[in-house]
């Protein structure tokens, strides 16, 4: 049996939108800080001393002494708290997570995010209890040296260690644990420099399985004036008037911590396939028969368990709960409940009746020891941030993958960002979206959307990018094909509302926002439907295997190959990529009548013209997102996961390729006039609007020109059988030529100011691409291993681009004499200055 249920494996915490870093796993003691400038060390600090050894019991939990009943008895004796720890607790291993809950220096926003996620286990050593980590990156099964060994590998840094006080009736250690959360400690997630005389105790709740602790911290640093931050004092005004009152740049936050002990019997893991989308966790394996020490992954997903397993649809004995944060606004909170009752009919399919559900949690009021930041519930967040985002992760028994807390975090201002998002993408189709702000059911319908999304992270799934390329493309025009399917296969893409969809077409406002797809409850069943019969993760592999190659003749159940550089399938904020000219072409059909409303829509009188600033910004990022998704067929290679069943990579026909880059001329190297309205910009800006659509156009340019996407061209013109049907680096350059340099080979040479500016930063990017600044400078070039510069002329695209160069200096030359008017004269005498240049500075 080469895989136990009960195997260890590495740990971590998933989050998708936005990354959550613990503090690094140093070994240290608990080390205490005490204000600047000398004084008293952190309070608890006898609990790092030698002591004359254990006292009576209740001369240490004395009369006064509050004591709850839990995992283990807390005890608050004034102000200091002791832990009273029973001997079939130490040597437990158990999840500790650290929260902050409120930060004086979050005046304006506030994101809250993880201070610590650790494994850790509490043991004697004598007359002292440790406190120690454990590590999970490895494992070996049985009994043996080499398993020993290993599970020396899983000691982690001491966190802290403590005096026993005193010990209780059946031998439980008692120790004053205080000082673990009120001093400077690493490993605990504290804020910086501690002051025992600012921080407390504030609340313990201690439970069957996991005890609570929430404590205020201050920590000080040096004195700042003016802003907020920890910056240096402000200088002296002329004349001796000061730059404000000093004040101290003290931090008072309120941490949470749950300690929660891990489930006795750990829940059988499911081995990871490439094929299906799960987060999962790596470890080594040393205790393997193929002779070597294999990397291996479980996926993350929740117990589920049935309540009566010969049904095929069951009950599960212990639903997914998720609890809502009460702070969300009160007319969202039915929309956020619907955002996670959604996936009822993804676990349908697992087998599954009322297996999640999303409730409001109590209040402090309502329930004073509840708290979203426990370990044993899973918690949708709304804080009250200006981000424009959110994101979903979990955390899990390193054992067996596990999920043992989902949480979302849901920034006030998405809503700003779905209203953007709305208007820019589909308002030509949806009434309600023509005045804003938009309605609240409309807006309450796209918080859902994303509340779903994040809680499919959170139980279990990442991102399916390449969902948006697995549905006929025209198709998303088709009201009985988008009831069925939806216009993306899965949620969990970044596939937003359906612009391909035109007025005409008449699609109900209902399906132009994504919703559970097909995909969604393929992935949910493989991940969390039981294997019958199956006793160990091998027992299972025959079956997921079988419901894996479903993929095989079904391809809107596949995902993303995670390998693979250049899937013009696999793209962010895509719809209808299988056919991205297609698709790409109806887009700006919609984004020109967006921007023949936006006036109307945003101009108020007394108002301001920020929001019309703001989503004129928008539409031409979307603008540059349609032409990247086009630009990414250029050198592309499709794909399929295939676990030794034949390719995985086909590169792009050479016909895709070259329509590519026809309706890239003729629309991202035309100058976009729909941005170019004067109606728009007079309100807007003074001036701005060249530079703007110069830098649009040249991330167009840079995205086509970078090396890895002509090294590509290179290797599959290489391997070719037939080259003649293959795209080359060759034919991308006459491609361009003919749409950025065109007016070169006129009898009158004319270049207007957008069009000389999208000349240049042709030249711009080539620059870039042939000298690149030194290593370490920014922008510096490419780095191999070890750090060092990798030579440009490494591959054909140094000889390609300079042959370019020498071919546009011969053509600018001999359009000279042709020019129409002065400034293009000027013009291309620069542009042949700058070849020089750059050529000079090549060599």
């Amino acid at each position: 049996m080469r895989l136990r249920h009960t195997l260890t494996m590495l740990a971590a915490v998933m989050t998708v939108g936005m990354t959550w870093e613990s503090p690094p796993a140093a070994a240290a003691t608990l080390s205490l800080q005490g204000p600047p400038g000398g004084g008293q060390g952190g309070r608890g600090g006898r609990d790092q001393e030698e002591s004359s050894g254990p006292k009576a019991y209740d001369e240490v939990i004395t009369e006064e002494a509050v004591t709850r009943e839990g995992m283990f008895k807390t005890h608050m004796v004034g102000e200091d708290l002791f832990f009273e720890i029973p001997e079939r607790e130490l040597g437990k291993e158990m999840l500790l997570i650290g929260r902050v809950v409120a930060d004086s220096r979050a005046t304006s926003s506030f994101t809250g995010g993880s201070r610590m996620n650790r494994f850790v286990v509490w043991e004697r050593d004598g007359n002292h209890v440790v406190l120690k980590e454990r590590l999970y990156a490895a494992a070996a099964a049985g009994e043996s040296n080499l398993s020993r060994n290993v599970d020396r590998m899983r000691q982690g840094p001491i966190i802290a260690r403590f005096s026993v006080a005193a010990f209780g009736p059946d031998s439980a250690a008692v120790i004053e644990v205080t000082s673990l959360y009120t001093s400077t400690n690493t490993e605990m997630g504290s804020i910086e420099g501690v002051q025992s005389n600012r921080s407390w105790i504030e609340h313990v709740a201690p439970f069957p399985d996991n005890i609570e602790v929430e404590a205020v911290q201050t920590g000080s640093s040096r004195p700042t004036t003016g802003g907020r931050g920890g910056g240096p004092p402000a200088p002296p005004a002329p004349g001796g008037r000061g730059g404000g009152a000093a004040r101290s740049s003290a931090q008072t936050a309120t941490l949470h911590w749950s300690m929660r002990r891990l489930p006795d019997e750990p829940m059988m893991a499911r081995l990871h396939d490439a094929r299906v989308g799960f987060n999962s966790n790596r470890y080594v394996d040393y205790g393997g028969t193929d002779h070597r020490a294999e990397t291996r992954r479980i996926i993350r997903r929740f117990r589920l368990e049935k309540k009566n397993p010969e049904r095929a649809l069951s009950d599960p004995v212990e639903p997914i709960i998720y609890w809502i944060d009460p702070a969300t606004p009160e007319w969202l909170q039915p929309w956020v409940k619907a955002g996670v009752d959604r996936w009822q009919e993804a676990f349908e399919e697992a087998g599954f009746t009322n297996a999640i559900f999303g409730r409001i949690a109590p209040t402090k009021e309502e329930d004073p020891d509840f708290s979203m930041f426990d370990a044993r519930y899973s918690a949708i967040y709304w804080l009250p941030s200006t981000t424009q985002n959110a994101n979903g992760g979990q955390i899990v028994d390193p054992r067996s993958g596990q999920i043992l807390k989902g949480e979302v975090r849901m920034y006030h201002n998405i809503m700003n960002l779905l209203t953007n998002w709305y208007f820019i993408q589909v308002a030509p189709l949806d009434e309600r979206a023509q005045t804003l702000p938009l309605p609240d059911d409309l807006m309450g319908r796209l918080v859902q959307y994303v509340v779903t999304h994040e809680v499919g992270h959170s139980i279990g799934l990442p991102h399916n990018m390449k969902a948006s390329s697995q549905y006929p493309a025209d198709s998303l025009r088709s009201v009985s094909f988008l009831r069925r399917m939806g216009h993306v296969s899965t949620l969990m893409d970044y596939s937003r509302m359906n612009y391909v969809a035109q007025p005409e077409d008449n699609i109900p406002v209902e399906l132009l926002v994504p919703r559970i797809g097909p995909y969604d409850r393929f992935a949910v069943h493989w991940g969390y439907a039981p294997v019958p019969g199956a006793h160990t993760p091998e027992d299972e592999l025959e079956t997921l295997n079988e419901w894996a190659r479903e993929q095989d003749t079904k391809p809107w159940l596949r995902w993303t190959t995670s390998d693979s550089p250049n899937d013009p399938g696999a793209l962010t904020e895509a719809v209808g990529d299988a056919d991205v000219v297609y698709s790409s072409t109806l887009a700006l059909k919609n984004l020109q009548r967006v921007m023949d409303m936006m006036v109307d829509v945003t101009e108020k009188e007394g108002k301001d013209y920020s929001q019309l600033n703001e989503l004129y910004g928008q539409a031409v990022s979307q603008w540059g997102r349609y032409m990247g998704h086009v630009a990414a067929v250029v050198g592309g290679a499709e794909t399929q996961e295939r676990l030794g069943t034949g390719p995985r990579f086909e590169p792009v026909s050479k016909e895709r390729q070259e329509e590519a880059v026809a309706f890239l001329a003729d629309n991202a190297f035309q100058t976009p006039d729909m941005f170019v309205d004067t109606e728009i910009l007079a309100r807007i800006e003074a001036a701005g609007v060249i530079p703007r659509l110069r830098r649009a156009q040249g991330r167009v340019i840079t995205t086509l020109l970078n090396k890895g996407r002509m090294d590509r061209l290179s290797e599959y013109e290489a391997l070719a059988r037939n080259s003649s049907e293959v795209y080359t680096a060759a034919d991308l350059m006459e491609g361009l030529r003919g749409a950025i340099w065109g007016e070169l080979n006129e009898s009158t040479v004319t270049i207007d100011v957008y069009r000389r500016n999208l000349q240049r930063a042709f030249l711009e990017t080539v620059e870039r691409q042939l000298n690149p600044p030194p290593a370490g400078e920014a922008g510096g070039g490419r780095r191999g291993r070890g750090g060092q510069q990798q030579p440009h002329w490494e591959s054909d695209q140094r000889p390609v681009l300079r042959g370019e160069l020498v071919e546009l200096d011969a053509l600018c030359e001999a359009a000279i004499e042709r020019a129409g008017d002065a400034m293009t004269r000027l013009h291309l005498r620069d542009l042949r200055m700058e070849i020089e240049r750059i050529l000079d500075g090549d060599e």
